[in-house]
């Protein structure tokens, strides 16, 4: 019997030993969990800034954030303070790490400005959600290609929209409808075309796009006549355009030219580049007359330009440089050549001498869809863009003279005019600043 006893406490003690040793064996590490008590998101929609805080101490935190455009940036902070200047929805991601690995990523957004077309549809990609988020129109154009070296690409990196295309506005839908208002002037834009006009182009209202990703580039594929204002080339209409340099501000399309890339700078239609002047440089039969009238100019710089290229580099001739034009508020001109009465004709060698008789008369018209000049009663902007190796009773021999020039921009107090050279195919551009 006390061998009995014996036994029974010794298995007794036995078990209590083997209870014990397998409560002090660790536990399975678990998997971590993020809670929304770990960690808070905190935007300032109107200055920007967002307060990113996680709370856990036994975690380490690993923050995502996607901007309006798709760039993604990260960051392991527990707590901090970022200051986002892009407007639009930005999404993230917060993982947490413990022993136990890597949580499931929770969940976050915010939103940097409160306009309403900056509401995202999660349906959608960033870049339509850009897209679709305002109406646009053109800024700039050019030329880039790999093969080229730095500087040729930078000279032709900013050309100047053409008179037809600036007053285009684009309206991208959702659902694939392609709103194209060209303006008052109709006339459309082929860079592939001798000339730059495209003959027969009717915009009907049917026009389409749809977002295409391929290669992981991101692309405009036009459809049903759809083309951005501008064509690339003959195969530009229902043509695929790249999207590169995507903001919530301004973005850029590249058509392939076979070799080369012809690509457009497009921003929203309220940006305006020079606060407190027309929008933009944008001309209109009010702002050209505004800068104009009852105010004396001299001539800043001058030089021509044409399809792809523009050459502004020749310095002011010294007979022009004390010239002055003042455009007096009753329409008439008047035109002081200084002390050597020669004027830059370019279709002469070294200008010509010249007398201004009488005063000559200016007025502000609009035709073709574009604002000008209308010079009259021998009447010209200092210069005049004459044709070469022809007689002086030629009329193109003074060319320009009582002729209509196009204000093709009003910006940082200069008014840049210009005239188109047929003969040439290229435009003769004169810079005017106010003298002082």
């Amino acid at each position: 019997m006390k061998h009995l006893c014996k036994l029974m406490t010794f298995a007794a003690l036995g078990a209590l030993l083997l209870l014990s040793c397998e409560e002090q064996k660790d536990p399975t590490p678990q998997k971590p969990v993020v809670t929304v008590s770990m960690y808070s998101v905190t935007a300032n929609a109107e200055t920007g800034e967002v307060v990113f805080k996680f709370t856990s101490d036994d975690l380490s935190p690993y923050w995502t954030v996607v901007d309006p455009s798709g760039n993604k940036t990260t960051f392991t902070d527990r707590e901090v303070t970022k200051t986002y200047t892009a407007k639009g929805f930005y999404t993230g991601t917060l993982i947490a790490y413990g022993t136990g690995g890597q949580s499931d990523p929770a969940e976050f957004n915010f939103t940097i400005g409160s306009s309403e077309q900056e509401i995202i549809d999660p349906t959608l990609s960033a870049a339509e959600n850009v897209l679709i988020s305002k109406t646009w129109k053109l800024y700039r154009y050019g030329y880039y290609s790999e093969e080229w070296d730095e500087e040729t690409n930078a000279k032709l990196a900013s050309l100047a929209i053409p008179a037809c295309a600036a007053d285009d506005r684009m309206t991208f839908e959702k659902g694939g409808a392609f709103k194209l208002d060209q303006g008052a002037d109709k006339t459309v834009y082929n860079d592939g075309v001798v000339g730059g006009i495209q003959e027969g182009v009717t915009v009907t209202g049917n026009e389409k796009w749809a977002y295409v990703k391929d290669g992981g580039a991101e692309w405009i594929q036009f459809s049903d006549g759809g083309f951005p204002a501008m064509i690339g080339d003959t195969d530009g209409i229902n043509g695929r355009y790249q999207i590169r340099e995507l903001t919530a501000d301004s973005f850029r399309l590249y058509f392939d030219q076979h070799g080369q890339w012809f690509f457009l700078v497009i921003v929203p239609e309220s940006f305006n580049e020079n606060p407190g002047t027309p929008e933009n440089g944008e001309v209109t039969e009010a702002s050209a007359k505004a800068a104009l009238s009852g105010k004396t100019f001299k001539v800043e710089r001058f030089g021509w330009w044409g399809d792809g290229w523009e050459y502004f580099d020749d310095p002011v001739p010294e007979y022009t440089a004390d010239d002055t034009i003042t455009f007096e508020s009753d329409g008439s001109l008047t035109i002081d050549l200084g002390e050597t009465q020669h004027i830059y004709n370019d279709g002469v060698g070294d200008g010509e001498d010249y007398t201004v008789e009488g005063k000559g008369k200016w007025a502000i018209v609009k035709e073709g869809g574009a604002v000008k000049i209308s010079f009259s009663d021998g009447g010209f902007p200092l210069m005049l863009a004459g044709k070469s190796k022809v007689s002086p009773d030629d009329p193109n021999y003074h060319f320009g003279l009582n002729a209509k020039w196009t204000v093709a921009s009003l910006a940082d107090s200069l008014v840049r005019v210009e005239i188109y050279q047929d003969f040439n195919e290229q435009w003769f551009t004169v810079f005017l600043a106010p003298a002082k």
